[in-house]
């Protein structure tokens, strides 16, 4: 990895989108989970981050493009202006709140800085195919040892990033399909296509292998909206069926009792405790509706306390659970946020949905550029998986959530870019 780095280090310095493209790529990967001694402490995103934002600030930034004043990029400003508020004013002590506040910094910056890198199809399909390399090497590593071991290998995360247990993993490996699906499509050589189709079958394998319900939730409701909003709806089911029916017959016995526990979710304590964490959660917001109580206020042992038997959303013997994490993306942001934050990260999802509106318009009156509607497709179904399972996940500031719905707001300029200069590429 050291004789690596001496040669992507002077390949970022040649030109700012490289340094950006790696700077995507090690926050996906995180190759610190796969490395030991001196360079599993090395800063691999800062490195490449750092690089991108001097090259770009020097004007090393072949075709820069500009700040986009949309929706999408708006809220996002308010929400970190918020989320620093936040942290402000948190609840003190917080022991955690620190590393928080750098783990959300890393995520929002990457997305506020892919304006001036996301200018045309070409930056934007290479930068899927980094994106899907980068999450898609843990989808490999754990989904070829799910199918070579039959099923019996057990998918526990990626301990160096924001995917560290098994059902953060699968919520994330979810929001990699419609991705490589898209890929698959578009992709021109033959070769592309079937690693895009491998990455789809390994990824499958790896949700499985999680067994998490939260997991089969996000595939379930994939498969429904893919079919849903695909303008070729027959082959848009074949698909479905078939990949329904080869989890099925792959899928070990233990993955359909997990699945079945879903039926007895209220009888289930780790299920309760995470009723329990939203019951605290929406106490803390209603006793600080602005700024919550801060990054991680819920596990802190004393905001628990404080907050457990104070009136709340559920009704909950609070005796029997002791502080958890949110394990709910939407109570994660009222509890750390407030009820402000939560109306921005919620305004944040919808602007993802009004972009796609915005590109399916433009494709309406013109007929072409049918490559931009199926991605924002592709990036709402993403969004969809996210917010499906988030549900029940605390992974409210996943850096790849945030800079999909960048992403998604920029296609309506590139799309009408691409039309203007008359050039819509195979």
């Amino acid at each position: 990895m050291f004789g690596i780095m001496l040669g992507l280090v002077p390949m970022a310095f040649m030109d700012g989108f490289i340094a950006f493209l790696l700077w995507i790529f090690t926050t996906l990967m995180s190759p610190a989970n796969y490395l030991y001694g001196f360079m599993q402490g090395f800063r691999y995103v800062f490195v490449f981050a750092g690089i991108a934002a001097l090259l770009l600030m020097m004007g090393r930034v072949k075709d820069r493009g500009k700040f986009q004043w949309n929706a999408s990029t708006v809220l996002l400003l308010f929400f970190v202006v918020h989320g620093m508020l936040s942290a402000a004013f948190a609840l003190q002590p917080n022991p955690l709140l620190e590393i928080r506040v750098e783990t959300f910094w890393k995520g929002m910056a990457l997305a506020l800085m892919a304006p001036f890198f996301l200018c045309s199809r070409w930056r934007i399909h290479m930068t899927l195919v980094v994106l899907a390399l980068g999450l898609g090497f843990h989808a490999v590593v754990d989904g070829l040892k799910v199918i070579v071991s039959g099923g019996t290998h057990n998918v526990v995360g990626v301990t160096s990033s924001s995917l560290t247990d098994n059902n953060l993993y699968a919520l994330g490996m979810a929001m990699l399909v419609p991705l490589l699906m898209y890929l698959y499509r578009y992709s021109a050589q033959k070769s592309a296509k079937l690693v895009a189709v491998f990455g789809v079958v390994v990824t499958i394998m790896t949700i499985i292998g999680t067994n998490s319900r939260g997991g089969f939730l996000a595939l379930a409701v994939l498969g429904f909206w893919y079919w849903l909003i695909s303008h070729r709806k027959l082959s848009s089911l074949v698909v479905v069926a078939v990949l329904a029916f080869g989890v099925a017959q792959m899928a070990p016995e233990r993955w359909f009792d997990r699945i079945e526990s879903i039926q007895t979710a209220g009888e289930d304590d780790s299920f309760m405790n995470r009723v329990a964490a939203w019951r605290v959660s929406a106490s803390i917001a209603n006793e600080h509706p602005v700024f919550g109580g801060g990054f991680n206020a819920v596990q802190n042992y004393w905001i628990w306390d404080e907050h457990k038997d104070r009136p709340s959303l559920f009704v909950v013997d609070m005796s029997k659970y002791s502080p958890k994490a949110a394990h709910s993306i939407y109570f994660q942001v009222l509890g750390d946020l407030g009820y402000v934050g939560l109306f921005l990260f919620l305004g944040l999802l919808t602007s993802a949905f009004y972009a796609r509106f915005r590109v399916k318009r433009i494709y309406a009156k013109t007929q072409r550029g049918l490559w931009a509607l199926d991605l924002s497709n592709a990036g709402c179904l993403s969004l969809v998986a996210f917010m499906a399972a988030g549900g029940g996940v605390s992974l409210a500031y996943f850096e790849l959530v945030y800079f999909l719905i960048v992403m998604l707001s920029l296609l309506p300029t590139v799309m009408q870019a691409e039309l203007d200069k008359e050039v819509d590429l195979p």
